[in-house]
């Protein structure tokens, strides 16, 4: 799961980003992100508490996607001081018997729920994290629905 909010928050090769944002800070943590797409978003997270010493978060989304989410597949790219660590890829929604409340959403609808994650099992090094987020609405990177780099700073 706490693969899921990544995905949904911000994954092959950097693109020129929008704005960076700040999510949130805390004496262990700085999360900021940016969208590296030219659309305009109606976008909005938050992640509480911002640490990553508590073992419980709670994550609120609001989503208005330009895109149907009957199929949704999602990629993630993290770097560690920029040398890549993991590359994951993963269907999200089937279009069937899906496990998440937000498949099936439609372009133009909101996708709005707030969920709990459990925190990492093991502390991170410190360091700049760096990690970029693809979505894609159907079985092609030409559809590209929201990519975002999203960097953790780990105090």
């Amino acid at each position: 799961m706490f693969q899921l909010v990544f995905f949904i928050l911000f994954t092959s090769g950097f693109t020129e980003s929008q704005g960076k944002k700040v999510l949130c800070g805390s004496s262990d943590v700085e999360i900021s992100y940016s969208f590296c797409d030219s659309m305009d978003h109606v976008f909005f997270l938050s992640i509480v508490p911002c640490s990553f010493s508590e073992s419980r978060w709670k994550v609120t989304l609001l989503w208005i996607p330009k895109s149907d989410i009957i199929f949704l597949e999602g990629s993630m790219d993290l770097w560690y001081d920029a040398a890549s660590i993991l590359q994951w890829t993963e269907v999200i929604c089937h279009g069937f018997d899906d496990d998440y409340s937000f498949c099936g959403t439609l372009k133009g609808e909101t996708v709005n729920t707030t969920f709990e994650l459990s925190g990492l099992k093991m502390p991170l090094p410190k360091g700049i994290y760096t990690i970029l987020l693809r979505l894609f609405s159907v079985l092609s990177e030409k559809n590209l629905l929201l990519c975002m780099n999203v960097t953790l700073l780990m105090k």
